[in-house]
């Protein structure tokens, strides 16, 4: 009885959710509501559903490859949790990272102080006021739609039809006829990417010494992964050919404590592990009294920030040149 209490309350609360995003676009398409023009170029890169899609790496990369192409790009985000943020402001520097929830604003302020002329938008699908000249739809392969429900009964933000919009997406995973056949029912015109991960760099928490990747080949390791898809994570570490030992999962964004880290640590140690493996986005939310907390503890048990870099099929060049068609109208 009360798990049906649940599920009705839950059901009651996807349409009242589903409304409201109904009278945004109602109230976007009668004018009530005003989309605001900036006078550089915009491009986002957002989803329809909550993590695990791949955004983070694909706007470092976009950054990075279309500033090296001559524009000169600032990145927008929320800051939704501040690891995001974080890392982008790291990976991206000198590149400007603009931090604020009113992306008009902070828009503005890229143009005005950073002499920015293309504007990139970190979770950006979803943000209406702005006009944007390009939207780059993620969404994971194995589930684009999530299981189908709005939030909070599921994980989209918005219905599937809202992929209508997007000028390119980009699959998180292998090739997948099924995902590419869902997209292309929604969006025929939109041309597809799939986007797979590669090590990049591996260094030791928190002096940042780098570790050659094979190093872990062969070596007792503990995951530790507080992302949307650690499953993932976990076998990119295992194409190392790391001997995983200890999976350690927790929710998108969680804050981690230096006693839940000390208590992690003994547990590796039981279990004769030498390295805990994480992300770059796990690694920004590791306490820095942790290092004075744990002791000689990470003497015997290292943490190393497992790096990646995407790659693409069809592949890179392919879909910068559609970017900087669509940007070159």
């Amino acid at each position: 009885m009360k798990k049906k209490a649940v599920e009705l309350a839950l059901a009651g609360a996807e349409k009242v959710y589903g409304a409201g995003i109904r009278a945004i676009h109602w109230g976007f398409r009668r004018g009530i509501l005003k989309k605001h023009r900036l006078p550089v170029k915009v491009v986002s890169v957002g989803n329809l559903t909550w993590g695990g899609t791949g955004k983070t790496p694909l706007v470092i990369h976009l950054a990075q490859a279309l500033q090296s192409h001559g524009c000169r790009v600032a990145v927008l985000t929320r800051g939704y949790g501040k690891d995001e943020s974080l890392i982008l402001a790291e990976r991206l520097a000198p590149i400007p990272v603009l931090v604020g929830p009113d992306r008009v604003l902070t828009g503005e302020r890229a143009v005005r102080e950073h002499g920015a002329d293309l504007l990139l938008l970190d979770d950006g699908y979803q943000q209406w006021r702005l006009q944007k000249d390009l939207e780059i739809l993620t969404a994971d392969a194995a589930a684009p739609f999530g299981n189908g429900r709005l939030i909070p009964r599921g994980t989209l933000r918005e219905p599937p039809a809202a992929a209508a919009r997007a000028d390119l997406i980009v699959l998180k995973g292998k090739d997948s006829a099924g995902a590419r056949a869902q997209m292309k029912r929604l969006n025929p015109a939109a041309p597809i990417f799939f986007m797979t991960y590669e090590p990049s760099r591996l260094r030791r928490w928190p002096d940042g010494k780098e570790i050659p990747l094979k190093n872990l080949k062969g070596r007792k390791v503990c995951t530790l992964a507080g992302i949307g898809d650690p499953k993932q994570f976990e076998e990119t570490v295992a194409g190392l050919e790391a001997d995983i030992r200890v999976r350690y999962r927790v929710r998108d964004h969680h804050r981690y404590t230096a006693g839940e880290l000390i208590r992690l640590v003994s547990r590796c140690q039981r279990h004769k592990v030498a390295a805990v493996v994480t992300t770059e986005k796990d690694a920004v939310r590791i306490p820095a009294i942790f290092r004075e907390a744990a002791g000689r503890r990470l003497e015997e048990t290292e943490f190393l920030v497992l790096e990646i870099e995407p790659r693409f099929e069809p592949d890179e060049s392919e879909l910068l040149h559609r970017i900087r068609t669509v940007l070159a109208r």
